[in-house]
């Protein structure tokens, strides 16, 4: 009889790795639930108004190409001002901003010397008549510099990057030599225009107080040795519930043209400002 064949002895199991685990999956990271700011970012329009009060009178003074004594100071304070402005957030963190104001003053005094002044002379003792216009145009790139996280902190700092030009036009007068030199068919009156046109760099420092209520301080600046100068500053209370924001503070303004012509031209504009925006959401 044949043999029947023998069985084969089962396989041994596996032995598991014990230190060769599958990693657990990482829990995914939060996102933050909240806006990047605590307001929407929008395109804004606004307009502001300036008391422009305490300062520098705007001044004439002889430059480094005078031959003749061309000062003439305190022109007579500036009336009060009228602002707009707008913004509209171009990157996530930047906004581009416009700012525009327009003031003028005028006042009388009596020359205290012989004058040359814009081309004209008048004697010592003549009385004379000021006139002025300021008008300023600011553009400037408004981008978070510190601290770069979102949402962004309450207290954050802001770097300023902007573009301004100022025109200047000055008109003096004679009133009690105009019917003389009518006759003669000359002028008792005289004009002048400058303008300034700087890049201008700056910081603003904010603290959101509450989430509708926003403190802010800013100050910017630019110079050229032995040439033109500009320099503001701004310090803010703004309130914006829905749509509509109001602010009010303090602003102050300077500027110098070159002293390298026959005159240049410096003034310090200062005072309590109100203002009132409108925000358009996307």
């Amino acid at each position: 009889m044949g043999q029947e064949p023998q069985s084969q002895p089962p396989a041994a199991p596996a032995i598991q790795n014990p230190t060769a685990q599958t990693p657990a999956p990482q829990p995914p990271v939060p996102q933050p639930t909240g806006p990047d700011y605590p307001d929407p970012r929008t395109f804004t329009l606004g307009i502001f108004y300036w008391a422009t009060g305490p300062g520098q009178q705007t001044s004439y003074k002889g430059g480094s190409q005078a031959t003749d004594f061309e000062t003439l100071t305190d022109w007579g304070r500036a009336k009060r001002t009228p602002g707009l402005e707008a913004s509209y957030p171009i990157t996530r963190t930047g906004e581009l901003r416009a700012e525009y104001f327009r003031t003028q003053g005028d006042g009388n005094q009596t020359a205290s010397t012989q004058l040359d002044i814009f081309g004209s002379g008048y004697a010592q003792g003549t009385l004379l008549a000021t006139q002025y216009r300021i008008q300023s145009v600011k553009l400037y790139l408004d981008d978070l510099l510190y601290p770069h996280k979102f949402p962004v902190a309450k207290f954050r700092l802001k770097a300023l990057y902007e573009v301004e030009y100022v025109q200047i036009k000055g008109v003096i007068d004679a009133p009690a030599l105009e019917g003389a030199l009518m006759i003669l068919g000359e002028s008792a009156s005289a004009n002048s225009s400058k303008q300034i046109i700087l890049p201008v760099f700056g910081v603003a420092a904010e603290y959101a107080l509450s989430p509708h209520v926003l403190f802010r301080a800013d100050a910017s600046g630019f110079g050229i040795p032995h040439k033109s100068v500009l320099w503001d500053a701004e310090a803010t209370i703004a309130y914006r519930r829905g749509s509509w924001e109001i602010r009010g503070g303090g602003k102050a303004f300077h500027f110098k043209s070159t002293p390298n012509s026959t005159e240049y031209v410096s003034a310090t504009l200062a005072g309590a400002f109100v203002g009132l925006r409108y925000h358009w959401s996307f």
